[in-house]
């Protein structure tokens, strides 16, 4: 099953595109362009692999594999639209059962289950027991929440492909919705040797032992450094609004943040703005723009990875939960509520009724609309704290089932989701579970427009252009 994963790759360099015209590829047939994709693609470079298929479609105009590897590539690239136009287009000129696979895997993903399903289920008809679809079926009943009919498609799938690596972990997946923890945990971990690798699969965990773990981990981290504020926390009412990042990401999403907080959101609170491994002159700068755009209440701290640099991937992980790992310290510092945002958003307009979605509740977490997985059905760039002992109690087991998982997985990624969906399981099954809210679907429209770190082309969107023209 052609699957879809995590690309951080980034756009390949001007030195790869003078190579591959060195070597007489732009003089190539058709066939040797499309054999020299998918190397571009098995090397992460998106943009070079793009560039080839196109090259083959210039030259002959509706090729059917190179309009397969650019749906693909637009896959990897979560641009569902276009590998859906892709995968049409192929589909006209010639049916087979990977290219329909992928078309509904991607209906899937934009949560339109009935086209999913249509050709889901039209692949069985073109190739019965075709595993991919089977699986692809499974997740479609799963996001219907017919679990039991979901199991069974898996049963059908395993008597056909037992060793296929997906199948557990749906199975996983759908026993979790179910309630069956442990069975869940049992598939998840069947999947996780299967793949002999790191896969998601390896991250959730619901049992009493996990649970005892992470409530009585002792480990201690530095406390964040104040590296200068506008004003004393303690003066200021409302919430706080948190972002966090490493100084390239506050350079190249947190300042149009700031800028459209302060014409946008200003108001009673606060923005915090959390640096990881700060440079020499990131606080600078960020001091700079404070002044440049009026910021009345505003915040910065700093920390120093626990991972080093030679540990990259831990690093990178750590960035995207360390907002996590001290949120309970915030919550007890300023003693109001915390609204945790990620970084790659732009504010249009007060925050304020996000923040009041967790009202009467411990925290306010962002629920994903197609149910899919422990790893993906909370979705972490949204979360409103409320300063009571349950939430901090929360988000100290969140913060430690983080570390310990970013410690024993050192290729680990969406920690911080699967973290928020564990934790409450076990402490409702061994401890008391905190009081949730469930954000609306529509709680940040008009009011946030997240840009997301793997849509690389929204950052010519003018309301990101707005505010990252000026400045650094």
């Amino acid at each position: 099953m052609i699957l879809v994963w995590l690309c951080r790759s980034g756009w390949c360099g001007q030195s790869v595109i003078i190579a591959r015209m060195n070597i007489g590829i732009k003089n190539s047939s058709p066939e040797q362009l499309l054999a020299e994709a998918e190397q571009q693609l098995g090397r992460g470079e998106y943009l070079c692999a793009r560039e080839l298929c196109e090259q083959v479609i210039a030259g002959l105009p509706g090729d059917v594999d190179a309009l397969a590897t650019l749906g693909r590539i637009a896959m990897l690239q979560y641009r569902w639209q276009d590998a859906i136009a892709f995968f049409d287009q192929a589909l006209r000129s010639r049916v087979d059962p990977w290219t329909l696979v992928n078309l509904g895997n991607c209906y899937l993903k934009t949560g339109d289950l009935d086209q999913a399903e249509y050709c889901l289920r039209g692949t069985l008809e073109l190739a019965p027991g075709f595993t991919a679809a089977k699986i692809g079926i499974a997740s479609v009943l799963h996001a219907r929440r017919r679990f039991d009919d979901a199991l069974i498609e898996l049963d059908e799938a395993a008597r056909t492909a037992p060793g296929d690596v997906q199948i557990d972990s749906r199975r996983g997946s759908t026993l979790a919705r179910l309630d069956r923890f442990d069975e869940a945990q049992a598939a998840f971990r069947r999947s996780a040797e299967i793949a002999g690798k790191f896969t998601y699969p390896r991250l959730p965990a619901f049992d009493r032992a996990s649970w005892d773990a992470v409530r009585a981990d002792g480990r201690t981290l530095p406390a964040p450094q104040l590296a200068f504020a506008t004003v004393k926390a303690a003066d200021v009412g409302g919430h706080v609004t948190l972002i966090s990042c490493n100084p390239p990401y506050v350079r190249k999403y947190g300042f149009a943040f700031m800028r459209s907080y302060a014409e946008c959101a200003q108001g009673a609170g606060s923005l915090h703005l959390h640096i990881y491994d700060p440079d020499e002159s990131i606080v600078d700068e960020v001091r700079s723009l404070v002044a440049s755009c009026g910021l009345a209440n505003f915040i910065a701290t700093t920390e120093v990875s626990p991972f080093p640099q030679e540990r990259p991937r831990q690093r990178k992980a750590y960035y995207a939960c360390g907002r996590l790992v001290h949120m309970g310290y915030w919550l007890k510092q300023y003693a109001r509520p915390v609204l945790s945002l990620d970084v790659d958003f732009i504010v249009e307009d007060g925050l304020e009724n996000i923040v009041a979605a967790a009202g009467g509740a411990d925290l306010a977490l962002n629920p994903r609309l197609t149910i899919d997985s422990p790893w993906l059905d909370i979705i972490a760039n949204i979360i409103v704290a409320n300063p009571t002992p349950a939430a901090i109690q929360y988000l100290l087991a969140v913060r430690n089932y983080t570390l310990a998982m970013i410690e024993r997985e050192p290729e680990s990624w969406l920690v911080d989701q699967t973290a928020l969906y564990c934790v409450p399981v076990m402490m409702r099954r061994f401890a008391r579970k905190p009081a949730i809210a469930w954000l609306a679907p529509d709680v940040a429209k008009n009011r946030l427009w997240h840009i997301g770190h793997a849509y690389e082309h929204l950052l010519q969107d003018p309301r990101y252009r707005k505010y990252a023209a000026t400045g650094a």
